[in-house]
């Protein structure tokens, strides 16, 4: 290899040069070749040290910090360029065209984010104050602009902002930081001038009166792309005339089960209004009969009432069902197929939780406690079976009217009309709104509702369900004003084979019922001169039954029912023969002692029922006179 002279990489300086930016610009200039700046940047400094100046790489960090600073553009700089932006925002360093670039210290262009990203819209929740920022991408040249609402403090975070790869933005691990910097960067700079848009986190009343989500200026603050989705479901489509005539053909029909499953549909914003809590009304019947059209027929005021859409099914867990319940808050709350719930008792705790209206307290993550989020509503569901069982709670009998279809089908042409169903929705619950937002309505109803429960009360109707009655009746009054002009109101007597009596929805009575039909299913174990394997549960003696006590516990608690509470209340009700030794005796126990081959064994002892055996107590009432003159 032949010597040739070393070219040299770095000008001739003195030591007083290095206190000006002779030599720092001529590293500088070079940023273009990176590899070339490196090499001149160590010879410099070995050269500087050489000479006596030991501060070289303090001074060059201190000379890219100041050509950084002068490169920043102020407020009236560059703007955002992207295709078909919705808005236009200043952008200081950033070059936003088919992407988004920055020129780093170096002078060299950075790519931030590989297509056009920006923040479009300031969202505040007004009930809750909580921010988000609307952002709006564009990934390929075809695409149209996409938007989606993002957690303020997600864009805050590289380690959260990558999560929005999941709505096909090229947000990673490598960019995520620069992304953070540069969405910060645009907000700080065009907060005032960003469009400020309202929000609420679920549909039904809000302030002053409005009712989502017939409101203009207010959005849905979606808290899961599911729920965003069902908001979008909210809305009419088809034609306004095909539903009517559906719906007339229903209230001129035969079934009054599909009549109240308008009603209650109705009934759902009235539930907050009028101060009472959410109620079931379950829909049940054969195979065939058309309660899942019926429950589509009940959606399809207020939306898509597809299945899977608007309407969901008994598949979902607690949790998802609470923040389905809390979404809906006001406008009705449908739940399909309640046979998919294999375990029986998870009626009654799911009839627990959604009328009770409020999610279950929860620690959250920061600490503290999470907000509840709340409803008041109806519930309507349908099943192949009733969802009140003969151990349910008393409670949840209060809650819920049992509806059977009683084999006359709903529709003649059952899918015919739930073809239609799915193409036109959603006309009816504006509508039924807007007569609710008249002057005076509101007052006139709360009248009506007095006047009818004042009447109902009388009756042997359990008091829960006089309530939930007496909403159907004044929902459906005002659908028949406002909606249908038809004077086809539902009334009490409509009503009335599927409420429940005050004996009803008392759990031990209907213990006692029950008991008492078991035991008859089982006469030989009551027959000591049978052939029963040794196995006598007792015997029947002078207008009583005697059931062995250890029995009489086994029984009651394998079918759900407590032993302790029921005898409680048949000691209460006098139908309990029992051996009592004074107050504070010890050996006083609500069992009689019966002498089985020579020994005490304690039994239950009870009054057996009397051919008509009711639980009816009298009640009054005043009637409060509606006023004639009702605005709707």
């Amino acid at each position: 290899m032949s010597e040739q002279q070393a070219v040299p990489l770095i000008g001739q300086y003195e030591l007083q040069d290095f206190y000006t930016d002779r030599p720092y610009k001529e590293l500088y200039d070079n940023r273009d070749n990176k590899f070339l700046q490196q090499i001149m940047i160590q010879k410099m400094r070995d050269y500087a040290v050489s000479i006596g100046f030991k501060g070289f790489m303090t001074a060059w960090k201190a000379y890219l910090s100041a050509q950084r600073n002068d490169a920043q553009v102020d407020d009236a700089g560059q703007d955002t360029m992207f295709e078909g932006q919705p808005v236009t925002l200043r952008c200081g360093t950033y070059t936003c065209t088919d992407k988004v670039t920055r020129v780093n210290e170096y002078g060299m262009e950075v790519e931030v984010i590989s297509h056009p990203l920006m923040p479009v819209k300031r969202v505040t929740n007004i009930e809750t104050l909580d921010a988000k920022l609307e952002i709006g991408f564009c990934r390929g040249r075809k695409d149209s602009w996409k938007y989606i609402t993002v957690q303020r403090e997600q864009l805050a975070s590289a380690q959260k902002i990558i999560g929005l790869a999941r709505q096909d933005i090229a947000v990673n691990s490598e960019n995520a930081k620069e992304v953070v910097r540069y969405m910060s960067l645009l907000e700080s700079k065009n907060y005032d001038d960003l469009p400020m848009q309202k929000a609420v986190s679920h549909m039904g009343w809000i302030t002053e009166g409005k009712f989502m989500p017939y409101v203009n200026d207010i959005t849905y603050d979606g808290e899961s792309p599911e729920l965003q989705r069902m908001y979008e479901e909210l809305k009419p489509t088809g034609d306004e005339s095909i539903w009517m005539q559906i719906a007339n053909d229903v209230r001129n029909g035969e079934s009054v089960p599909a009549r109240i499953a308008l009603a209650a549909s109705f009934a759902a914003p009235l539930v907050q209004i009028l101060g009472c809590l959410p109620f079931f009304v379950h829909f049940w019947g054969e195979a065939g009969c058309g309660k899942t059209v019926g429950l589509m027929l009940a959606a399809s005021v207020w939306g898509n009432p597809e299945v899977g859409r608007y309407v969901k099914t008994f598949s979902g867990t607690k949790v998802s069902m609470e923040l389905y319940a809390a979404f809906c808050c006001n406008i009705p709350i449908l739940f399909d197929e309640l046979q998919v719930i294999s375990d029986r008792k998870t009626f009654d705790d799911i009839i627990y939780m959604l009328t009770e209206g409020a999610s279950k307290g929860r620690g959250a993550k920061e600490g503290g406690l999470q907000v509840q989020k709340r409803w008041a509503s109806s519930i309507i569901t349908t099943g192949e079976m009733p969802i009140i069982q003969s151990n349910s709670g008393g409670g949840a009998v209060a809650r819920t009217i049992d509806v059977n279809y009683g084999g006359i089908p709903l529709f003649r042409n059952a899918r015919d009309v739930a073809n239609a169903l799915k193409e036109n929705y959603g006309f009816i619950g504006p509508k039924f709104i807007a007569s609710l937002q008249k002057e005076g309505t509101v007052n006139a109803l709360k009248a009506l509702y007095r006047k009818i429960y004042s009447e109902m009360i009388k009756e042997d109707v359990q008091d829960k369900q006089v309530v939930s009655a007496t909403l159907l009746l004044v929902a459906d009054i005002l659908a028949t004003k406002a909606i249908f002009k038809d004077n086809k109101a539902l009334t009490f007597e409509d009503l009335k084979p599927y409420l429940a009596s005050r004996s009803e929805t008392d759990v031990n009575f209907r213990c006692y019922q029950w008991l008492m039909g078991y035991c008859a299913a089982n006469p030989r174990r009551f027959d000591a001169q049978d052939q029963n394997n040794g196995e006598v549960w007792g015997k029947y003696e002078d207008g009583y039954i005697y059931i062995n006590k250890t029995v009489f516990d086994n029984i009651l608690k394998n079918n759900s029912y407590s032993p302790g509470a029921f005898l409680d209340w048949a000691k209460r009700k006098d139908i309990l023969k029992y051996r009592y030794y004074g107050a504070g005796n010890k050996n006083n126990k609500l069992t009689w002692q019966v002498r089985i081959n020579g020994k005490p064994v304690p039994h239950v002892v009870l009054k057996l029922p009397e051919e008509e055996q009711t639980e009816q107590e009298a009640y009054q009432y005043a009637v409060v006179e509606a006023p004639e003159d009702m605005p709707f």
